[in-house]
């Protein structure tokens, strides 16, 4: 167990555990099955098979940014980003990324951590909305339940928000639904999960892109185009 603090554009805004310790924290064991899959097809299908790095992405990373002359590119697997949130500045340098590849290396090739205590810690710490942080916040967040009992469904929206969690609310179109854009988003991740076995054809077929907002969330989507309900914490990264 460890204490984490969670930084917003550099500015520390919450320090809690990593533990049980925390009421909030969710064991490996207790994470629906489809949300663990889903993540790591969203963002790191090899994450169990690699040594902590896609070498593919990474060079593709690096190539865009160097053209671009600026970062615009991350090609970051998950051992990169748990290894970016836990010991690192976010100030995004060169030399930051060569230390964070030096960090990665060193924990994956002398096998320091497990890869299932790896993504348990990462799925316990991400940022998942305006000050909602880890599965366990997550789940109660937007869907009032516990992370165990997560759908299909719910389980890939909260795969597909978790590069901009603070914009969440802009899925949703006037009247609560996921806007269309979802859909092809949807049709991806369920392709992979049914090519992997985690899912069935059934499943696959029947599936929607359309989940249904339960917790605090719901507070934050702007229905009928003319009134926004705001935390009056939030801070937009607009």
């Amino acid at each position: 167990e460890f204490n984490f603090t969670a930084y917003d554009k550099d500015r520390p805004i919450r320090n809690f555990n990593i533990g049980l310790s925390n009421p909030n924290y969710t064991p490996i064991q207790s994470i629906s099955t489809y949300l663990k899959a889903s993540v790591l097809t969203s963002e790191d299908g090899n994450f169990y098979s690699h040594s902590g790095f896609n070498e593919d992405a990474f060079r593709k990373s690096i190539a865009t940014n160097f053209k671009e002359k600026r970062f615009v590119r991350g090609g970051s697997t998950i051992s990169m980003q748990l290894v970016k949130n836990v010991f690192l500045t976010r100030n995004k340098t060169v030399a930051r990324k060569m230390e964070e590849a030096l960090d990665v290396w060193l924990i994956e090739s002398n096998r320091l951590v497990s890869k299932e205590r790896m993504y348990e810690v990462y799925l316990n710490l991400i940022e998942w909305g305006p000050n909602v942080y880890g599965i366990g916040e997550a789940s109660r967040f937007y869907f009032d339940k516990p992370a165990s009992e997560l759908t299909l469904a719910e389980s890939i929206y909260l795969a597909m928000i978790i590069p901009r969690p603070k914009w969440f609310k802009y899925n949703f179109d006037v009247n609560g639904k996921l806007k269309e854009g979802a859909a092809s988003y949807y049709s991806v991740i369920a392709g992979h999960l049914l090519k992997k076995g985690i899912i069935t054809e059934d499943e696959a077929n029947t599936l929607q892109p359309n989940v249904v907002l339960k917790g605090a969330a719901k507070n934050f989507i702007l229905v009928n185009d003319s009134t926004a309900i705001p935390h009056a914490d939030v801070e937009e990264d607009i």
